[in-house]
């Protein structure tokens, strides 16, 4: 075993032929899963680990059409699962490219996909507005509305609808009471007044749905509409009464796992109230796993606002111009002030708290000869004990003052962000940390947002190092005497720093505006939304040393454009969309050489009336250094290429249909994405990877739904290793491939108070596992619901998972 361990690279490296040896690895990330992505509205995604043990943190990096870098958002993590819900801002389509980062103990860190996942991110299909729900407008009742019971009356449009359409076939259903044929067609309305036929209805929650089909007979298009009903009374005094709602759940979970046993208690709970011109609430989430060892896993919000101001205690995620705070978690009180003439934006409290250092071991230190090491502490005489690092508190403080609208018009703002390590919050630290960002922007929106131009630019101080404080008057002396006129430049400047940051040898960069702006970055993006197009144009540059504690997801010393198109044609049923992007590293010239990116991606979406909509999309993305790399240390065998010469293809087809088929609604859709790389320098880091997924959804004219689906996945990942006189001798090639299949059924009993659901998903090659699922939903009351779920995963090499929770969920 060992001979063959050390015997075949060495064969392969002396004889100089080619070998390849295959391998098989597990990522600690098995499975995204989220729900149908509807452009605009808020999404959420579930990341499935394959195990949880030293996980810390799991974090979700996004990238819309049309943005610069990926954004960054901590998902929630609960056992062997994170969650987190995207804002419907960023919802947009044709997609969002995303890729997962698990943040281990120790500070390791693994990413999904494995290998290069900046360079290669996985696509979530952002479906967009069907374009039929442009064609037929539900005009009244509208979303959510309180309705006057004596004044209900359900109006339908068909103004912009197609020949196609036959407005005498609709069928309105309310509350899945066909009352169509009391509905009157005048021109292009359709309109059904229940005082007329008195229907009784209740006060409460009540649903409209619109059945449309075509002059062949055939189904159009569906939609759906709540609505609250009340009466005329009750609605004026809802105006200056006191309203309120409370939902919430508690969970109580098991997971006993092939390498661990935990219990998992959890609870929600949600608030929301206003009175008058005033809103208020507050949410918090509580988990028995939220430990001192470990950064928090509860969270608690409450918050009281106007139209002009609001105020928040808790965990906030506060927002400011991105350069300078993005995705950050603050734990204390934020502000915000909008009165159009005079904004003001403010965020104080802890974005990191205090997790105690690890001790290692206990030695004694001669300190005539030997220096004791940072991460080491004075225990008494020459006993010193080694430690892990910890992690310091850290104090946050941001400051944003505009002058002008949020929306129309200009603005003009002018802020600052400061984060500190407390020194003294842990015993067991080294380096902490401290720094200064200076930021200002400038925003003009004209005609409806269609015309929006913003800038911003920030410039920042970093100490990596503040444990000594800042200089003393011996370190001026000292440095004074060794230069007397640099020394006193030194200290009259640092005397007055020192005063917003702290002042040492660990300060940089030494000169903010110095060769090639090291500290300032600075973008400019114009969006124009016309005749059709959302076209986006941006240019950026951020210096080298630039850094802000607000935002940990900002590549720096990158400077570039990028341009994208969303156009939609032939009344929104096509939508084509384009963007490019090109950077080059190496902005201050301090570097080797220069490494220039370039991303391209393209889609078209086709969505023919009563036919299957799809989606083709082509993309790249290359890296090329204009310098050259060395293999070995030995110049007389060592292989030269550039330092990165690389390529990636990527190829998107997916597609989705709904249809009925002997009285049933049918849905199917499927997803093929390929990405291919080609690497050009000598360590042929080729990828190929290729991603298929199909699934079957059909609805029954009884309550049941079933869903099948199938999905492959294949994985291949090759490095060579160089050898003398530049021939190839060694390439390993790393794949994993799986495939998988979903049976599942859904059942509604009991006028659909009870919900029953099942599964059963096989796994088959480099994961080999069967997942067998059951759940049931069961409405006590209107207010209260109970779910149960068990989980059962047969595992081919481990021992088996088994996951079983009880969740309670209520409402007033």
């Amino acid at each position: 075993m060992i001979a063959r361990r050390f015997l075949l690279p060495f064969l392969g490296f002396v004889l100089g032929f080619p070998l390849t040896v295959t391998s098989q690895i597990v990522p600690i990330v098995s499975g995204v899963k989220s729900g149908e992505a509807l452009e605009g509205q808020p999404l959420e995604v579930t990341v499935e680990l394959s195990q949880n043990l030293g996980v810390t943190r799991v974090l979700f990096a996004y990238r819309p059409l049309g943005a610069s870098e990926f954004s960054e958002m901590e998902m929630l993590l609960s056992g062997r699962s994170a969650a987190v819900t995207l804002p419907g801002s960023v919802v947009r389509a044709p997609s969002i490219e995303y890729y997962v980062r698990v943040l281990m103990a120790g500070g390791k860190t693994e990413t999904y996909p494995v290998q290069n996942p900046e360079a290669n991110p996985l696509r979530l299909a952002v479906k967009q507005p069907s374009p039929k729900d442009q064609e037929i407008l539900i005009i009244s009742p509208e979303p959510g509305a309180a309705v006057a019971i004596e004044g209900l009356g359900i109006v339908i449009s068909f103004f912009y609808a197609p020949p196609v359409v036959d407005p005498k076939a609709t069928r309105i259903l309310l509350d899945n009471v066909d009352v169509s044929e009391g509905a009157v067609l005048s021109e292009d309305l359709l309109i059904y007044s229940p005082q007329n036929f008195n229907l009784p209805l209740s006060k409460g929650v009540h649903t409209v749905t619109v059945e449309v089909k075509d002059t062949t007979g055939k189904p159009y298009h569906r939609m759906s509409r709540t609505f609250t009903l009340t009466t005329a009374e009750e609605l004026a005094a809802e105006q200056t009464r006191f309203r309120g709602r409370v939902d919430g759940q508690l969970e109580l979970r098991d997971e006993a796992l092939s390498a661990s046993h935990r219990s998992y208690i959890r609870g929600d709970l949600r608030a929301n109230a206003s009175y008058s011109i005033f809103e208020f609430g507050g949410l918090m989430h509580l988990d028995n796993q939220d430990k001192p060892t470990v950064q928090p896993q509860n969270r608690f919000n409450v918050f009281a606002q106007t139209d002009w101001l609001r105020l928040e205690y808790g965990d906030a995620y506060p927002r400011f111009p991105s350069l300078m705070v993005s995705g950050k978690r603050v734990r204390g009180f934020s502000a915000s002030l909008s009165t159009g003439a005079i904004n003001i934006d403010f965020s104080t409290g802890e974005t990191a708290r205090a997790v105690e250092g690890i001790v290692d071991s206990v030695a004694a230190i001669d300190t005539a000869t030997t220096v004791p090491p940072k991460n080491s502490r004075l225990l008494r005489d020459t006993t010193y004990e080694f430690f892990t690092s910890g992690t310091f508190k850290r104090r946050f403080l941001a400051v944003r003052t505009s002058f002008g609208s949020s929306y129309e018009g200009t603005q003009f703002g002018i802020g600052f962000v400061k984060a500190k390590d407390d020194v003294g919050s842990i015993l067991r630290g080294t380096l902490p940390q401290e720094n200064l960002v200076v930021g200002t922007d400038f925003r003009v929106s004209l005609d409806d947002e269609r015309f929006k131009w913003e800038t911003q630019a920030a410039l920042s101080l970093t100490n990596t190092d503040i444990s000594g404080g800042s200089f003393t008057q011996a370190d001026y002396d000292q440095l004074k005497a060794s230069d007397p006129e640099t020394g006193d430049q030194i200290e009259k400047i640092g005397k007055v720093a020192e005063k917003i940051i702290t002042v040492n040898e660990f300060l940089f960069p030494t000169n903010p505006v110095g060769k090639g702006l090291p500290s300032i970055s600075l973008e400019s993006s114009l969006n124009l939304n016309y005749l059709n197009n959302y076209l986006t144009g941006m240019f950026f540059r951020r210096g080298a040393s630039y850094v802000s504690f607000g935002n940990d997801f900002l590549q720096t010393d990158i400077q570039g454009f990028l341009v994208s198109d969303r156009i939609r044609m032939f009344d929104n049923r096509v939508y084509l969309s384009l963007s490019y992007e090109r950077k080059q590293d190496n902005t201050a010239d301090t570097k080797e050489g220069t490494t220039t990116y370039g991303y391209f991606n393209s889609s078209i979406t086709v969505s023919p009336a009563n036919f299957p909509s799809f989606t083709l999309g082509y993309g790249f993305n290359d890296r090329v250094a204009d310098f050259n790399a060395i293999s070995g240390s030995d110049s007389t065998l060592a292989t030269i290429s550039k330092f990165a010469d690389e390529k990636t293809n990527r190829f998107y087809v997916g597609a989705n249909h709904d249809f009925t088929a002997m009285g049933n609604r049918q849905s199917v859709s499927f997803t093929l994405s390929i990405a291919d790389k080609k690497d050009n320098t000598f360590h042929k880091a080729n990828q190929n990877n290729l991603f298929f997924q199909l699934a079957w959804t059909s609805e029954y004219r009884i309550p049941l739904q079933t869903v099948v689906g199938f999905a492959i996945s294949n994985n291949k990942n090759d490095l060579q290793i160089f050898t003398p006189a530049g021939a190839d001798s060694l390439l390993t090639t790393t794949e994993f491939n799986y495939s998988s299949l979903t049976l599942g059924a859904r059942y509604r009993l009991l006028g659909d108070k009870l919900r029953l659901a099942a599964d059963i998903i096989p796994i088959f090659g480099a994961i080999r596992r069967v997942s067998f699922q059951a759940g049931a939903q069961y409405a006590v009351t209107q207010n209260h619901h109970l779910e149960l779920f068990f989980s059962y995963i047969q595992n081919s090499a481990l021992a088996d998972d088994m996951i079983s929770s009880l969740i309670y969920r209520f409402n007033f």
